[in-house]
């Protein structure tokens, strides 16, 4: 049995991408490592990073440890004076079984071996995964990860993805639909399409669609039970989606939309490439379908320049649409970003108040939705210990007899706990 431990920081794709990184560091034969997979999207996701990073050299003194990820690609300066730090893997490099034979000839003199590479003009190369590949074990997960695409062509002016992901670019459909019939193969229930920017899938190739991929695996996998997608541009349009919905109830009736914010100034200073009434309308559109849909979204709070009435602005137009599932983050200077540089960077107190306030908001908008759920007819996909998550993504307790875990059962909403908590029954 393998002796490497592999802990993951961050989005989805990290998740995907740590089961290539267990993959070849397994074949190239490597020992008593931990590998770190970071994050770089906030300040405070490289903070955590870093703690964590001390804490393992000082709890496995013995261990090799493997730095990656985002944070490796866009600070691995600051790593490269720890000696007892083993190696730092760039984002493409981590991806290159090659790398990984490397490493197993090195010893930790001269430690920390340094690949690390540009990325914006060498960026990673797609992982074409066939029928016959080994399966990406997600260990103790019921869900799969597929990735659809990588890297974005996008020049937020708050985000460093671009920086430390490279270009976008989609993987072939027939990798795709391999990956998904491996999955379905071994028995997961449910898919979730991931990458750094879905929404741009098939953009750099032609005759290809989020959408057109989307129906593709509906029709040819007739077996899976759910498809989930990652989050969502809202600039983009969705309505063949939303139709593709109304007639197949595999794909699973929850969006989560890459807001950042609900103000028309805000958003024109990020950046961004929709305004307040774009999420305005695809909002409604998506309630249209059904009044059960959740509705998640990532809002950044205290960008340069945000003014309280702008900031109101945005606390409005989260009420507006009802989000369910709200991601607040309080913005950071990320060097690199056009941001960084802006003038009337918002005080750190400022931006707490402002998270808060509007995570309250979320709490109170997410209550209000599980309450409705009462008395509601749904499926829930099991992970362990009878609870899971419901179609609308509203984490569940099954009361009675035992579940195997990686079963979807059909319960009734049979009670919303003060705290939230919700409880439901077997339907039998």
């Amino acid at each position: 049995m393998s002796d490497i431990t592999i802990i993951t920081f961050g989005c989805r794709l990290n998740t995907f991408e740590s089961e290539i990184i267990r993959k070849n560091a397994t074949d190239a034969k490597l020992s008593n490592t931990v590998i770190i997979h970071t994050c770089a999207v906030t300040a405070e996701a490289e903070r955590q990073a870093k703690q964590q990073i001390h804490k393992i050299i000082k709890e496995n003194p013995k261990k090799k440890i493997i730095i990656t990820g985002c944070s490796a690609q866009n600070s691995w300066q600051n790593y490269k004076n720890e000696k007892r730090i083993f190696a730092i893997l760039g984002n493409k490099e981590k991806l290159i079984p090659e790398y990984y034979k490397k490493l197993a000839d090195l010893s930790q003199k001269n430690a920390p071996h340094i690949f690390v590479g540009e990325i914006l003009k060498n960026p990673p190369e797609m992982i074409e995964v066939k029928a016959k590949d080994e399966l990406f074990k997600f260990d103790g997960k019921t869900k799969a990860f597929v990735q659809i695409q990588q890297g974005c062509n996008n020049r937020c002016a708050y985000c460093i993805v671009p920086l430390v992901r490279g270009k976008n670019q989609s993987f072939s459909e027939t990798s795709i639909l391999n990956q998904c019939k491996t999955f379905i193969k071994e028995g997961y229930k449910e898919i979730i399409l991931t990458g750094v920017d879905i929404s741009a899938y098939g953009s750099d190739t032609k005759n290809k669609s989020l959408f057109g991929l989307v129906k593709k695996i509906l029709d040819k996998f007739p077996k899976l039970e759910r498809l989930r997608l990652s989050s969502l541009d809202p600039a983009k349009s969705y309505d063949q989606i939303l139709g593709l919905m109304k007639i197949d109830k595999r794909l699973m009736p929850h969006f989560h939309l890459s807001i950042q914010a609900g103000d028309d100034k805000v958003l024109k200073d990020m950046r961004r490439r929709h305004n307040r009434d774009d999420i305005i309308t695809l909002c409604k559109k998506i309630h249209k379908i059904s009044k059960n849909i959740a509705i998640g979204a990532d809002v950044i709070v205290g960008f340069p320049d945000e003014s309280d009435k702008e900031f109101e602005n945005t606390y409005k137009l989260i009420k507006k649409c009802k989000i369910t599932h709200l991601h607040v983050f309080p913005y950071s200077i990320r060097q690199g970003t056009l941001a960084a540089k802006m003038q009337n960077q918002i005080e750190t107190e400022v931006k707490k108040e402002r998270a808060k306030k509007l995570r309250t908001l979320g709490e109170k908008l997410k209550l209000r939705f599980i309450k409705k759920q009462k008395g509601k007819h749904t499926t829930v996909l099991i992970e362990k210990d009878n609870q899971g998550y419901t179609e609308n993504y509203i984490f569940v307790k099954v009361s009675g007899e035992k579940i195997t875990p990686n079963t979807i059962v059909p319960v009734k909403i049979s009670k919303i706990e003060k705290d939230g908590t919700v409880l439901a029954k077997r339907i039998k």
